[in-house]
């Protein structure tokens, strides 16, 4: 109940900032356009070059968010108030989570498709592996990046502090997830690179494992 509340708090706060996700998914569209131009001449493997250039804009741009995140609580001292009405912390992180989630997610569905426009690669076949690969991408976007979230907050460098522990910790999910999109979109199955599936999984689900062993002690810490 406290993960659902605190979903819908997190979901309304993006809602009223509807300025800042056009700008997100502004700048996710021109990046995949603008790089979708440059390689044009050069596609030497369309496929390879569209997984990078999406992946790339997504998580960019997750960053952006997770940031601008940061900053709304802050400014409505939401962070604060769910600290002082003593809620299971790993429910908040939760809530939190999956809020990051569904946003990344959205920005998923409007930037995937342009991609494979863009670049001329993939179909409705393989489709449904694509998007699997970006749940499952996403979901430890979404876990790692609320947990380094909850340790930038407060702090004035928190933006770069994110990015540092943010990108690092991310580069198995990205190269899993750029290498499976690839074998999609190239030859219509991962089994080549299947084992990226496995990494991936682990890193999720490290993610997770470690914000229900560390988010409560965060969040004492900053009281």
């Amino acid at each position: 109940m406290i993960a659902l509340l605190v979903l819908v708090k997190d979901l309304k706060i993006h809602a009223r900032d509807a300025r800042f996700l056009v700008t997100l998914a502004l700048f996710s569209l021109s990046l995949v356009l603008i790089l979708s131009v440059a390689f044009g001449p050069l596609f030497r493997d369309p496929a390879r070059e569209a997984s990078a250039t999406l992946w790339a804009a997504l998580f960019f741009a997750g960053v952006l968010g997770l940031t601008r995140a940061l900053d709304l609580e802050s400014e409505s001292g939401g962070g604060e108030a769910l600290r002082l009405t003593g809620a299971d912390p790993f429910a908040v992180y939760v809530g939190k989570a999956t809020a990051n989630f569904l946003m990344m997610a959205a920005l998923a569905c409007l930037v995937l498709p342009c991609a494979s426009v863009f670049f001329d690669v993939g179909n409705l076949v393989v489709l449904p592996g694509v998007a699997g690969v970006a749940a499952l991408a996403l979901i430890g976007y979404a876990a790692w990046g609320t947990l380094f979230a909850a340790l930038a907050r407060g702090l004035k460098a928190r933006e770069l502090l994110l990015s540092i522990l943010l990108f690092p910790t991310l580069i198995p999910l990205w190269i899993g997830a750029v290498k499976l999109t690839r074998a999609l979109w190239a030859d219509g199955s991962i089994e080549p690179v299947r084992d990226w599936v496995k990494i991936m999984a682990v890193v999720d689900l490290l993610g997770i494992g470690l914000a229900a062993w560390l988010y409560e002690v965060i969040q004492e810490a900053e009281e």
